[in-house]
């Protein structure tokens, strides 16, 4: 089974493209994945899961998406964006 790495955020422009020896830039985290985790219900069930989440250090809440409208009364979403790197 392959090694999976988890990361919360975007690096900064300058960790995404140090440069080589010969000081040309070359992207370094072309192997990742963008996986993004939906939360949808009512507004308090989503923030309760959101925090929840926090507790168990899954994520912190402040990660997450502000809530967006969906197209059902009385409920909303909010997106959590992560990055993989994966050796497969």
């Amino acid at each position: 089974m392959p090694k999976t790495f988890l990361y919360a955020s975007t690096p900064s422009e300058d960790e995404a493209t140090p440069s080589t020896g010969d000081g040309s830039k070359g992207p370094v985290f072309d192997q990742r994945d963008k996986v993004r985790i939906l939360v949808i219900g009512r507004p308090t069930a989503v923030n309760r899961v959101i925090l929840e989440m926090s507790h168990v250090g899954f994520s912190d809440s402040i990660e997450w998406s502000k809530p967006i409208p969906t197209d059902r009364q009385q409920e909303s979403m909010r997106v959590l964006t992560r990055y993989v790197f994966s050796d497969s």
